[in-house]
């Protein structure tokens, strides 16, 4: 029962550039400095819209009013983001919107006061495409808005390995082409991570080190789905991590790879700017998570803790799952309603590694893993 969400392909050039922009001051779709190629439009085409709060991590860069790229919070006054969105720019002309599936209105808005690219940047496909901005004064943090860990290159390793699933999002077009327009809502995509070899083969380009990618997913949603300098996260042991900054894809269609920032190669740049310090290198769980595990067989569904479910009071829910090599299970979380259940969230990657989150309000909820290709032993992790 994997949900209907499908993306279509996208018009695009190299670089994955902001919703119809990705130079702050201009606001136009002119290349930024030092840029080759014209930037990428990237488009969310039926894409799933997050809920409330499941990417509390998010951030939309303004100018002018107008959304041109994403960010990641990476502390409650630091944006980590790609350095072609503001490389050559005033950045205290940008301000930073947090808390709001919109772009443009609702959350926390903030101005910048200053910033750091890479001084190693020149071009995307060499890598160092990261940036970090301070907000003038301090988010409120809260479910809706909450940093994203900084991972060790020694966590990310494994956290972030050649198959597991990270989650795209941001603010993308809805139609390609030239007649398209920016989502209203924030969108999301979960993307299988694929060794740089693989990567530079679609692209056409060498993978350094410094940049990890993306493939297009089982429903064929790519990696252009979100704007630049925006998060490639996931949580892991209950808590978010960024693991790629969102930085460019494959001329005119956009339906292959997409490469990644890899934030750990760049994080002792990161801490030093910052002063964020990494974490991640403990693999014990949070003290409010429960494992479950069960098997399943294709085409069937398993329940956790059962078919009659759980009673939660409300907030922020997490589930982690993992199954045998080889098999593709989908993860869905579902509300009792009267006395029917409903699909509240979904992760459906083409493995069987698949996390989700949610931000519930109180009522019965249940697991539902369900066996899209292949069977055998699983084991769920939830957080609450």
């Amino acid at each position: 029962m994997r949900l209907r969400f499908a993306f279509g392909a996208l018009s695009a050039v190299l670089l994955l550039g902001a919703c119809n922009q990705v130079t702050p001051v201009a606001v136009t779709d002119e290349p930024v400095r030092g840029q080759k190629t014209a930037a990428l439009t990237p488009q969310v085409i039926g894409g799933t819209p997050s809920a409330t709060g499941a990417r509390p991590y998010q951030v939309a860069l303004l100018s002018g009013g107008r959304q041109f790229c994403g960010g990641t919070l990476i502390s409650d006054q630091w944006v980590l983001t790609a350095a072609h969105c503001v490389s050559g720019t005033s950045v205290t002309s940008i301000s930073v919107r947090a808390g709001s599936l919109s772009a443009t209105s609702g959350g926390q808005l903030k101005t910048v006061a200053s910033g750091r690219v890479h001084p190693s940047y020149t071009d995307v496909t060499r890598g160092y495409d990261v940036a970090v901005l301070r907000v003038a004064s301090p988010f409120t943090l809260g479910s809706t808005v909450s940093p994203a860990a900084l991972p060790t290159p020694a966590f990310a390793a494994s956290a972030a390995a050649v198959g597991t699933i990270q989650t795209i999002s941001g603010w993308g077009m809805t139609v390609g082409g030239n007649s398209g327009s920016a989502s209203t809502v924030l969108r999301e995509a979960n993307l299988p991570v694929i060794s740089n070899g693989s990567c530079g083969s679609q692209l056409g380009q060498t993978i350094p080190n410094g940049m990890i990618c993306g493939d297009k997913n089982s429903q064929g949603q790519t990696g252009c789905h979100g704007d630049s300098g925006g998060p490639f996260a996931s949580v892991r042991n209950g808590k978010y991590f960024v693991f790629g900054v969102v930085s460019w894809g494959t001329p005119s269609v956009c339906n292959k790879a997409t490469a990644f920032a890899r934030v750990s190669e760049y994080q002792p740049w990161i801490t030093t700017n910052t002063g964020v310090q990494p974490q991640g290198d403990s693999t014990t769980p949070p003290p409010n998570s429960k494992t479950y595990t069960g098997s399943v067989g294709q085409g069937a569904s398993s329940y956790q803790p059962g078919t009659a479910g759980f009673t939660f009071g409300g907030g922020a829910i997490t589930g982690a799952l993992t199954g045998p090599s080889g098999t593709d299970f989908d993860l869905y979380l579902q509300k009792l309603s009267g006395s029917s259940w409903t699909d509240v969230a979904a992760s459906e990657g083409s493995t069987s590694t698949e996390n989700l989150n949610y931000t519930a309000a109180s009522g019965t909820y249940r697991w539902q893993v369900y066996g899209y290709s292949g069977s055998g032993s699983y084991t769920l992790t939830e957080t609450k």
